[in-house]
C-alpha cells in the first residue's frame, strides 16, 4: 500500500473530503477491493492492519525546574489548562482515537500521578527509577517492553484538536516552522522520500521537532535494539531520545508531520503557559491558597539557574560482593588502617583539629618530597577536582576532556555553566593511547580554561608519557592542566610531580586514598599545586580539617609501604594473566591497563559468518551470577570495564565469559 492509498482510505474512514486525491489512487484502491460505495471494506481494513497503532507512551518523569516554584509541588504534566491537565487531555484524546493501551512513565512526584491514574483503570504506570540522573532516554528504556507501533508523547504537550489516529503509515516527528532563530532541534535536510537526513540544535527558517512522535513497529525494533546495546554509554545520561535518533539518523528513519503554532504547543515555563492561557494564573493561585506558602516558594526562584543541570550520580548497589563495576580496591586496605580505627580516641570524635600542621599533609610531603605549602587535603579527589573547577571556571569557559571519560568532569562543568570539549584516547595495538596531536589541536581551537588529563586513564587504563604530559602543560600556558592520578600506584608508572610543579605554574595533580589504598569509605584525597594556587584553592575548603580519624587511617596506609608494594605486584599479575586468557577468545580484545581494571572490546576482527557477541546480554549474565560490570560505548563499539578482584573471582568471571561465549556461539 502506498502512502497516498493509505491517506485515501483513512480519509474515507474519517468521512473527510476526498476530492483532492488523484484518480489513479482512487482507482487502485477500488480495484484492490479496499473501497466500495465510498466505504472501506473488510479487505481494506485488512490492508490497513499492519499500520494499526498498538499504544502510546507518555513520558512524565522529569523535574521541570524551569516551572519552579509550582513544579516543586506539582509535576508539569498535571498543570491544568482550559479545564484539563496536560496529561489527562492527551489520555482522553488517545482514547477518543481508539488507542486504549497507554503507558505513563513517571518519576518526579510520582505519587501525584498515581492519584490521577485512579481515574483511568486501563492506564499502565511505570516508574523510571533513573529520572534524577539521566535524561528522557531513561523513560523509554523503562518502557522498552511496550515500545511497538507506538506514539511517543511528552507530558508538556498540548494539542488544540485531536492529532492522534488509530492507524499511522510511517514513523514521524511532529514539527513547527520558525522564520526566526530558535534553539530547538531544527530539520536541516530531507531525502527524496521525505525522511530526515540532518537535524541540528538551533536554526532559523526551518521546521523544528516538537509535539508527539510515532514509532512504527520496524522503527521500534531498531530503536530498542540500539538503545539496549548503548544504554550504559556514559553520554546516555545526558541524552534526549531526539539526540539518540540523530546519532542513528541513517538507521532510525523518521518523516516530519507539519503543524501550525495554533495546533501544537509545548510549554517549557509557566510564563509560556501564561502567555498562551492567562487564566492559568487562577490555577496557580488556587493551588497556592495560603500567602505564606506562595512567599516561601518564591524565595527559591534563584534555583532556576540550575534548571538544566544534571547531578552526577552512580547506580545504587545493594550487594557487597562481586562489585567489579566501580573500581573499588577489592583487596582491602592495609590491616594497619583498621588498627588506626581501633586506636581512635574520644578526642578524635569531639574536638576539632586546630594544630598548626596537618599530620596527613606532612606524611604526604614525606612520601612525595613535595612541600606542605603545595599540598591541600580534601574529602576525596572528586572534591579536589570540584574545588579547582569551582575556583577557576567562569560561565561559558571551556574544559577539554578526554573521549571516553569519567562523566563527573562534565557534570562539574555544567554546574559552573561551562562547556565541555573533547580530545581522543584511542585503541592501539595492545593498549589505549592518548592522541596528543588531537589534544593539542583541540586545545588550540577551543582555548580551554582547563585541560583534564586522567592518567592512568578511566575507563581504558592508558597512560600519558612524561614527555607528552609536559608538552601539554608547556604549550598551553593559559590553561590549567588538571592531572587526575586517582589510579596512580596500581602499576609501575610514575610521574615526577615535583619537577613539573617547580617548572610550571599551570598544573595541579589530584590524588585519592580510595583506589590503591583501598579507603573509598574514608573519603580522603589531596591536591598538589603551587603554593600560590593552594592559597586560592583554600578559599573553597572547609575551615576545619577533614575527619580526624580518616586522616589517621590514611597516615597508617602511607606508612605501610610493604603491604601496598605487594598489592601492586599482585594486581599487575592478575591483570596480565586475565588479559592473556581473554585475548585467546575469538572476537574479544582486552587492553593493557595501568589501573585496577581491564577494558575489553568485543566483536573485534570477526568474520562475516561469525555470530556477534551480545555484550549487554553478557553483562546481564555476569550480573545474574553475582558479578557487576560496567559498559561503555565508543561509536559502534560496546565495551566492558572489569575491576581486578582476588584470584578466585577473576577465575570465576573468566569462566563465566567463556561459558557465555560457548553457549551463544
Amino acid at each position: 500500500m502506498t502512502e497516498r492509498e493509505f491517506d485515501y482510505l483513512m480519509a474515507i474512514r474519517r468521512k473527510e473530503d476526498t476530492s483532492a486525491f488523484e484518480k489513479d489512487v482512487v482507482l487502485s484502491c477500488t480495484k484492490s477491493g479496499w473501497v466500495h460505495n465510498n466505504k472501506v471494506t473488510e479487505d481494506g481494513l485488512a490492508a490497513l492492519a499492519p499500520y494499526k497503532v498498538d499504544n502510546a507512551i507518555i513520558m512524565a518523569a522529569g523535574r521541570s525546574r524551569r516551572c519552579m516554584p509550582l513544579s516543586n509541588y506539582l509535576p508539569k504534566g498535571l498543570f491544568e489548562i482550559k479545564g484539563d491537565t496536560m496529561v489527562e487531555r492527551q489520555i482522553k484524546q488517545l482514547h477518543d482515537a481508539g488507542i486504549k493501551e497507554i503507558v505513563l512513565v513517571v518519576g518526579y512526584l510520582k505519587e501525584r500521578y498515581y492519584e490521577m491514574a485512579k481515574k483511568y483503570p486501563e492506564l499502565i504506570v511505570i516508574d523510571n527509577t533513573e529520572w534524577e540522573e539521566k535524561n528522557n532516554m531513561s523513560s523509554l528504556y523503562a518502557a522498552k517492553d511496550y515500545i511497538k507501533a507506538s506514539y511517543i508523547c511528552c507530558s508538556d504537550n498540548w494539542f488544540a484538536h485531536n492529532v492522534y489516529r488509530d492507524y499511522v503509515y510511517d514513523s514521524y516527528y511532529g514539527c513547527l516552522y520558525s522564520d526566526e532563530f530558535c534553539n530547538e532541534y531544527c530539520v536541516k535536510g530531507l531525502d527524496e522520500r521525505g525522511y530526515m537526513t540532518e537535524v541540528k540544535k538551533g536554526g532559523e527558517k526551518s521546521w523544528y521537532t516538537i509535539g508527539e512522535a510515532f514509532f512504527s513497529k520496524s522503527f521500534s525494533e531498531k530503536f530498542v535494539d540500539l538503545m539496549v546495546k548503548e544504554y550504559y554509554d556514559p553520554d546516555m545520561k545526558y541524552m534526549l531520545w531526539d539526540d539518540f535518533q540523530i546519532k542513528h539518523i541513517t538507521e532510525l528513519l523518521m518523516k516530519i508531520k507539519r503543524y501550525d503554532d495554533n495546533e501544537c504547543k509545548e510549554f517549557d515555563t509557566t510564563e509560556d503557559i501564561l502567555q498562551f492561557y492567562p487564566n492559568f494564573k487562577d490555577f496557580i493561585d488556587q493551588f497556592f491558597q495560603e500567602d505564606e506558602l506562595i512567599n516561601s516558594t518564591q524565595r527559591i526562584s534563584y534555583l532556576s539557574n540550575y534548571s538544566d543541570t544534571k547531578q552526577y550520580s552512580v547506580v545504587a548497589t545493594e550487594q557487597l560482593t562481586g562489585r567489579m563495576h566501580v573500581n573499588e580496591n577489592l583487596f582491602g586496605p592495609s590491616p594497619k588502617c583498621l588498627e588506626a580505627l581501633h586506636n581512635a580516641t574520644m578526642e578524635d570524635l569531639y574536638l576539632y583539629d586546630l594544630t598548626r600542621e596537618d599530620d596527613l599533609a606532612i606524611e604526604v610531603s614525606k612520601a612525595t618530597e613535595i612541600s606542605t605549602d603545595s599540598i591541600f587535603i580534601h574529602s576525596g579527589s572528586s572534591d579536589v577536582i570540584k574545588t579547582i573547577m569551582t575556583i577557576v571556571l567562569n560561565k561559558d569557559d571551556t574544559v577539554l576532556i578526554s573521549n571516553p571519560a569519567w562523566n563527573y568532569y562534565k557534570s562539574v562543568c555544567e554546574l559552573r555553566h561551562a562547556k565541555a570539549a573533547y580530545y581522543n584516547v584511542l585503541p592501539g595495538k595492545d593498549s589505549y593511547e592518548f592522541d596528543i596531536k588531537n589534544l593539542l589541536s583541540e586545545a588550540k581551537k577551543t582555548k580551554p580554561r582547563i585541560i583534564v588529563i586522567t592518567t592512568p586513564h578511566n575507563p581504558t587504563g592508558a597512560v600519558i608519557s612524561r614527555n607528552d604530559l609536559e608538552k601539554v602543560i608547556k604549550e598551553n600556558p593559559s590553561s590549567l592542566v588538571i592531572v587526575d592520578e586517582a589510579y596512580l600506584g596500581l602499576s609501575t608508572v610514575t610521574y615526577d610531580a615535583k619537577y613539573l610543579l617547580n617548572a610550571y605554574n599551570n598544573v595541579v595533580f589530584c590524588r585519592t586514598f580510595s583506589k590503591l589504598y583501598g579507603l573509598a569509605g574514608i573519603r580522603m584525597g589531596y591536591g598538589l599545586c603551587t603554593p600560590m594556587a593552594k592559597q586560592v584553592f583554600k578559599l573553597d575548603l572547609n575551615p576545619f580539617r577533614v575527619s580526624n580519624i580518616g586522616r589517621k587511617v590514611c597516615i597508617a596506609a602511607l606508612r605501610d609501604k610493604a603491604y601496598y608494594n605487594n598489592l601492586t605486584k599482585t594486581i599487575i599479575k592478575l591483570k596480565d594473566d586475565f588479559i592473556s586468557e581473554i585475548n585467546k577468545i575469538k572476537g574479544i580484545k582486552a587492553y593493557k591497563s595501568a589501573a585496577n581494571f581491564i577494558f575489553i572490546r568485543f566483536n573485534e576482527n570477526i568474520g562475516a559468518n561469525d555470530k556477534e557477541i551480545d555484550v549487554q546480554a553478557l553483562k546481564d549474565y555476569l550480573s545474574s551470577n553475582g558479578y557487576l560490570t560496567r559498559l561503555w560505548t565508543e561509536g559502534s563499539h560496546l565495551s566492558m570495564r572489569i575491576t581486578v578482584a582476588p584470584q578466585p573471582d577473576m577465575d570465576k568471571v573468566l569462566g563465566l565469559i567463556k561459558d557465555f561465549i560457548k553457549e551463544n556461539a
